[in-house]
């Protein structure tokens, strides 16, 4: 039976396009505005809302990257104490004087200082390869104490103490932009399936959510999905947008209808993943675990 997921794959640049209305919607949220005026820059999806920008990086770029980044990669970890998920991927990350350039691009983008770029991360999905469904949120300071069943991700502890190395109200990721290195004609899709995420438990947080941002327990149909799901297959050198909590002043809550997944690869899948903090210059060696610090050497001498 064939997969129901709306899914972009090589459509006309307009094929996907929303509605004026839903980007009005989009510029009175509680999300971080990206930079709407960059040309070709899309909304596909709204609430949770996502964009694509389907020419970011170049063939060469693309081929650039995996290059630089293919001697280096390791096995990539999950806190997956929410959900029973899997990761399976390699990833590294790259020195921020290598990719100077399309750090600065990226910014550009997400309409952001390059102070509130994460280290690039570039990771790999051979043949089989998955990460099970997950937020890019990061939780809040839980001072030691357990999560709060009604509050998983610690967005109340966020608003007292911030995140751990990072004492910010509302200090959240607010951002991630990913992009294709490759094209999969087989596998490999990114799909949101839960996109109104507790409502097959019983709950409406999902919808109250884009009305009323706040804490949610992050329950969810963790195998059946919840709401409209939504997909996007890779295409070298596509650009995804998307907003893992709200903005800082609108306390940096957790968005769960962005829960996400990659699933299993057949072709090989590599993508380059920036995430945007709603702060800049934090501690990364406080605020990050050692596998999204930078290495103490560049991947390799090219320069992006």
């Amino acid at each position: 039976m064939a997969d129901p997921t709306p899914s972009i794959r090589m459509a006309p640049p307009d094929a996907r396009r929303l509605s004026t209305a839903a980007l009005d919607r989009y510029r009175a949220s509680a999300f971080h505005r990206v930079n709407l005026s960059l040309p070709g820059l899309e909304l596909v999806h709204s609430e949770p809302y996502i964009f694509v920008h389907r020419q970011f990086l170049s063939k060469a770029e693309c081929a650039a990257l995996r290059e630089k980044a293919a001697a280096t990669l390791a096995p990539q970890t999950f806190d997956n104490d929410a959900t029973a998920g899997v990761r399976t991927s390699r990833g590294c990350v790259a020195r921020s004087e290598e990719v100077a350039s399309l750090r600065q691009r990226l910014a550009g983008l997400a309409s952001v200082e390059l102070g509130q770029l994460q280290p690039l991360k570039i990771s790999r999905y051979e043949e089989g390869a998955r990460f099970d469904i997950h937020t890019d949120a990061w939780r809040g300071d839980l001072q030691g104490a357990p999560p709060d069943p009604d509050d998983w991700w610690a967005d109340r502890a966020r608003l007292e103490y911030g995140v751990r190395g990072a004492p910010i109200s509302g200090v959240n990721r607010i951002v991630t932009i990913f992009v294709y290195l490759t094209t999969c004609v087989r596998g490999g899709r990114t799909r949101w399936r839960w996109t109104d995420y507790d409502a097959a438990l019983g709950g409406n947080h999902g919808r109250a959510f884009y009305e009323q941002p706040g804490p949610g327990t992050g329950a969810t149909d963790v195998a059946g999905g919840s709401g409209a799901g939504f997909s996007i297959s890779p295409e070298e050198g596509m650009a995804v947008v998307h907003f893992p909590a709200t903005s800082a002043r609108s306390g940096g809550y957790t968005d769960y209808n962005a829960y996400h997944e990659s699933e299993a690869a057949v072709d090989d899948k590599w993508v380059l993943q920036q995430f945007v903090w709603s702060h800049s210059k934090l501690a990364w060696p406080r605020v990050l675990d050692a596998e999204n610090l930078e290495p103490e050497r560049c991947l390799s001498p090219s320069q992006l």
